[in-house]
């Protein structure tokens, strides 16, 4: 029923510090209340879901993950979420007939696209941005059930299927990744700016681990990490921004919000430059070892990964300078620098993004026994 090898308890220790994390930094509003059962189902659903060696007992940590939000009037990601756990279990229910080993598994790799929010089922990621509250979105995203599911179960049970129809999956996560660094560079709105970014980086996740290379398998793993943590610090430093001041949704053009908070927009920076790769992070480690990993399995693939990581580059530049830069401190509203908590809980953050990338042999020690498995799965080893 349960298997706690060393991707599950990696796995939960990850998401037990971003869950930690983003309640220390969350704004009091979104910490009680239904904010409060939120987390609580996000933590509970999401450790027994890493934890799970039965199908089912996955299934259960999904639905338990996605179960607050079916409350209230959020039509479009509440479809999402319920369409994601009608292939799941389908699925779940054929995966051990022979007879229908494709359905089983075309179900199961389109719950996947569904929960990653791959193009052309990215809509309701951008609809939950606007309409959720951000500390518990983040850890639905950031959890990463979709790539999840792949690694423990897809491709260990459907090892041949998953050799010939992963390529097809890197193509959509590569298209995703492209298509949604382009629509970033357009967007004015924040919100919709941070969810463009996790669509376009975190199709970097399936696109690697297609690359049926050791190589390119660990750096997805690895920038699985990237996206988590760096998304996570991103999403919490904003949602700060948005309990201190309302102009940060209401207004356009340059906030200068740095003037008053320059803690929060050095924390802002870092998390964002380390998820588009700036050096001497962990998000360049990872998406060296991508790159390699994709140049080898595809030419193509070794093009536009880079090319989708400039564009988001820019746009994180812009979205950086639009909130923190641009006015002088008396025409800014003056609102607190980062407090006690958020300072410890960016702090975090920055360390592992940090002194990851200066230091990363152990980080990706940690993801090789599990890229090496899942590569020789798919080279049939």
């Amino acid at each position: 029923m349960f298997r706690l090898d060393s991707l599950a308890l990696v796995s939960m220790i990850s998401f037990a510090i971003l869950w930690a994390v983003t309640v220390a930094s969350a704004p009091r509003r979104d910490r009680e209340g239904t904010g409060r059962w939120e987390l609580i189902c996000l933590l509970a659903g999401t450790l027994l879901a890493y934890a799970a060696a039965d199908i089912w007992v996955f299934l259960a940590g999904w639905a338990l993950t996605v179960w607050p939000y079916f409350r209230g009037d959020r039509p479009g990601p509440r479809l999402a979420f319920a369409a994601g756990a009608v292939p799941l279990t389908i699925g779940a229910a054929l995966m051990t007939m022979p007879d229908f080993a494709p359905v089983a598994f075309a179900a199961l790799v389109l719950a996947v696209l569904l929960r990653k929010g791959i193009f052309p089922l990215h809509f309701w990621t951008l609809n939950a941005f606007e309409q959720f509250r951000l500390p518990a979105l983040g850890l639905i995203l950031n959890s990463h059930l979709g790539g999840y599911l792949l690694i423990r179960f897809v491709i260990p049970q459907f090892p041949a299927l998953s050799a010939e129809w992963l390529p097809v999956v890197s193509w959509l996560a590569l298209g995703t990744a492209v298509l949604m660094a382009v629509a970033g560079l357009a967007e004015a709105q924040p919100r919709r700016i941070l969810g463009l970014l996790w669509l376009s980086q975190g199709s970097f996740v399936l696109a690697g681990l297609a690359t049926k290379t050791e190589e390119g398998i660990t750096g997805a793993l690895i920038h699985w990490w990237v996206v988590a943590f760096a998304m996570t610090g991103l999403i919490s430093i904003y949602g700060s921004l948005e309990a201190r001041t309302t102009s940060v949704r209401t207004r356009s053009g340059f906030q200068g919000l740095g003037a008053h908070a320059p803690r929060l927009a050095v924390f802002f920076g870092v998390c964002g430059f380390a998820l588009v790769g700036l050096p001497g992070t962990l998000g360049f480690v990872a998406e060296d070892l991508l790159f390699h990993g994709a140049l080898k399995a595809h030419e193509v693939l070794g093009v536009a990964l880079p090319l989708a990581t400039a564009l988001n580059a820019i746009t994180m530049l812009r979205l950086f300078v639009t909130l923190f830069m641009g006015k002088r401190g008396i025409h800014v509203p003056s609102i607190p620098d980062a407090l006690p908590g958020e300072r410890a809980a960016f702090t975090v953050v920055v360390v592992l993004l940090v002194f990851g990338g200066l230091a990363p042999a152990l980080l990706i020690a940690l993801r090789t026994d599990s890229a090496v498995g899942l590569a020789r799965l798919l080279t049939g080893q």
